[in-house]
């Protein structure tokens, strides 16, 4: 785990090769195919489970993730095999690994994220990450943000208490930091490289295929103001200042979701991504070993 830029995804497929194990996907939007440079996907997918999955027109959410993914982990347990979860979605690790016990519709995390769905995309796009379908909502209640906000928090709650189902297999959680100045900085140079390795032109090729930006992959951090270059709406300059404060704002929120994360154990990002995962495997053989 950890905030966006710190080099997750890196360490994980050391680890991988080193426990001869697979990577399970937990980002948001890495799921979708055709959005690969805005949401830094892996170059080496064959080693990942749930990347690539889905078609840019179908809601995914934490509940969908978990059905996928516990079955997944069970399975690898079971043969008596490691699993790596790799990802930036909070919510989605502690409903895999915690379930939704609690996790309450106060949620603060869950609520910002919801409520920045609503701001940007409408009601509509909040009931569908409910898994809600938004034509069988009365359009009274459409109209209230803060009714939506809520039936939206109830069918979260409601869907992760169905698939709350046993796991009893060890389970470790690792994050990766960097003091804030290396994160904006990490994060600036992460955002020009991916304007670099074709982002614009990837939005360009979306569009042409057919593809709406009201539709849930957009909603990944850039993609809006890459639609919005692309309109003439905002120069290729502006929007990339927008995508790097949008950045820093989100990783400021990763961090303080992962602060209220039991168990988790903290790593310095700035050794070798080797060492990362050497040191990780190392402390996940201590405890084994117990």
């Amino acid at each position: 785990m950890g905030p966006t830029a710190v080099g997750k995804s890196v360490v994980a497929e050391r680890l991988a090769s080193m426990l001869d194990c697979r990577i399970v996907n937990a980002d948001a939007f890495q799921v979708y195919r055709g959005f690969d440079v805005g949401t830094a996907k892996p170059d080496n997918r064959d080693i990942y489970d749930l990347i690539d999955i889905l078609s840019a027109d179908v809601c995914f959410s934490a509940g969908k993730f978990v059905k996928l993914a516990r079955p997944l982990c069970i399975g690898y347990a079971a043969e008596g095999r490691d699993a790596v979860v790799c990802g930036g979605t909070g919510l989605y690790v502690r409903a895999l690994f915690d379930g939704y016990k609690d996790m309450t519709p106060a949620d603060s995390e869950q609520r910002a994220r919801l409520r920045q769905i609503l701001d940007e995309f409408g009601p509509d796009a909040v009931l569908a990450e409910a898994e809600l379908d938004p034509a069988s909502v009365k359009p009274e209640l459409r109209s209230n943000p803060v009714r939506v906000l809520r039936l939206a928090e109830k069918a979260l709650g409601e869907t992760g208490e169905a698939i709350n189902e046993p796991w009893h297999a060890q389970r470790f959680k690792f994050a990766l930091r960097f003091d804030r100045y290396q994160l904006n900085q990490r994060i600036e140079a992460r955002v020009l490289n991916m304007v670099h390795n074709g982002w614009r032109e990837e939005v360009s090729r979306l569009l042409a295929a057919g593809a709406e930006p009201h539709w849930p992959p957009f909603r990944a951090i850039g993609y809006r103001e890459m639609c919005d270059h692309l309109e003439g709406d905002l120069s290729l300059d502006d929007a990339i200042a927008k995508i790097i404060v949008r950045t820093r704002r989100y990783a400021k929120r990763q961090i303080t979701w992962l602060a209220k994360e039991r168990g988790l154990v903290w790593l310095d990002g700035d050794a070798s991504a080797e060492s990362i995962a050497r040191r990780i495997a190392d402390l996940i053989r201590e405890e084994k070993d117990g």
